[in-house]
C-alpha cells in the first residue's frame, strides 16, 4: 500500500488510502483471526466527535478510519496544516459493496444489523439477488435495548458471520461495535448509517457526479427536507467554524 501523509481531524487519524487500498486491507483482515472494525467520518461526525470525548476516542481507536464526505477530503487539500492531502473519498457504502463482492468470491458469510425489520429484510433480499452466491448469515433490526446487546452479539456469533455491517446510525453504531464487536465473532465490521434503506429501495443514493462534486448532501436534503435541513444547512456552516478551529490548533502545535 502506498504510504501517504495522513491528516488528523478532531484528534482522529484519517487514513490516506484509496478505495482499492482499503478493500485490499480488509481482504487481508478477513483471512486473519481477530476482530477489526472500520469507521468513516464526515462533517457531521467530526462535529459530534469534537464535542464528545467518548465518541472521539472510539473513532480514534478504530482499525481504519476513512473520509466518507467530500467536504473532509477538500478540507485536507485546502488546509495543508491538517497533516496530509487525502487522495480520495472512501465512503462506507462503496466499501460495503466492495467487501460484499469479496465475500461472494471467497465464500465469507455476512450479517446485516440495523434499520427497521422491514428494511433489513428487504436489503438482505436485494443482496441475494445481486450476489447470488453470497452467504447472508442473518439479519436483525436495530430496535433493541442496550440490555439486549450481548444477546444480539451472541446471535451474530452463532450465525458464524465473517463480515458484519451495522446500520444503527452514528454515533450508536460506532459505540456499539467498539463495545460488542469482538463478541460477535466477526473478523470485520463497518457501520454504514442509512445504507440499508438505500439497498431496500426506500431511498436513493445521489448520482456519481453529485457525489464527486460534494453535492450528495443536497440530494439527501431534497429527499428528506424536514428531517435533514438543520443537519445540513446549519451543520455546513458549523463545519467551516470547525475547520477554523482545527487550523488554529494545528498552528499552535507548530509553534510549540
Amino acid at each position: 500500500m502506498t504510504a501517504r501523509p495522513s491528516p488528523t481531524l478532531a484528534g482522529i487519524p484519517v487514513a490516506n488510502v484509496t478505495l482499492d487500498e482499503a478493500t485490499a486491507r480488509i481482504a487481508d483482515w478477513l483471512e486473519q483471526p481477530g476482530f477489526r472494525r472500520m469507521a468513516v467520518v464526515n462533517a457531521a461526525i467530526l462535529l459530534d466527535a469534537e464535542r464528545d470525548d467518548a465518541f472521539r476516542a472510539t473513532l480514534a481507536a478504530a482499525d481504519l478510519v476513512t473520509a466518507d464526505g467530500m467536504a473532509v477530503v477538500w478540507a485536507t487539500r485546502w488546509l495543508s496544516r491538517l497533516g496530509g492531502r487525502l487522495a480520495e473519498r472512501v465512503a462506507a457504502p462503496d466499501v460495503m459493496e466492495a467487501v460484499l463482492a469479496q465475500c461472494e468470491r471467497r465464500g465469507y458469510r455476512v450479517y446485516l444489523l440495523g434499520a427497521t425489520a422491514e428494511a433489513v429484510a428487504a436489503a438482505g433480499d436485494r443482496l441475494r439477488q445481486r450476489f447470488p452466491r453470497l452467504a447472508v448469515a442473518g439479519e436483525r433490526d436495530g430496535y433493541f435495548a442496550e440490555a439486549d446487546s450481548a444477546a444480539v452479539a451472541a446471535a451474530i456469533r452463532a450465525a458464524r458471520a465473517d463480515a458484519l455491517f451495522v446500520a444503527l446510525g452514528s454515533p450508536r453504531q460506532e459505540l456499539w461495535l467498539a463495545r460488542y464487536g469482538a463478541q460477535t465473532g466477526a473478523r470485520f465490521a463497518l457501520g454504514v448509517g442509512g445504507y440499508f434503506d438505500v439497498l431496500a429501495g426506500r431511498r436513493r443514493r445521489a448520482p456519481r457526479w453529485m457525489q464527486a462534486s460534494g453535492l450528495e448532501w443536497a440530494f439527501r436534503l431534497a429527499q428528506e427536507p424536514r428531517r435533514l435541513w438543520r443537519r445540513y444547512l446549519v451543520g455546513n456552516a458549523a463545519f467551516l467554524c470547525f475547520l477554523a478551529r482545527e487550523w488554529r490548533r494545528a498552528s499552535e502545535r507548530m509553534r510549540a
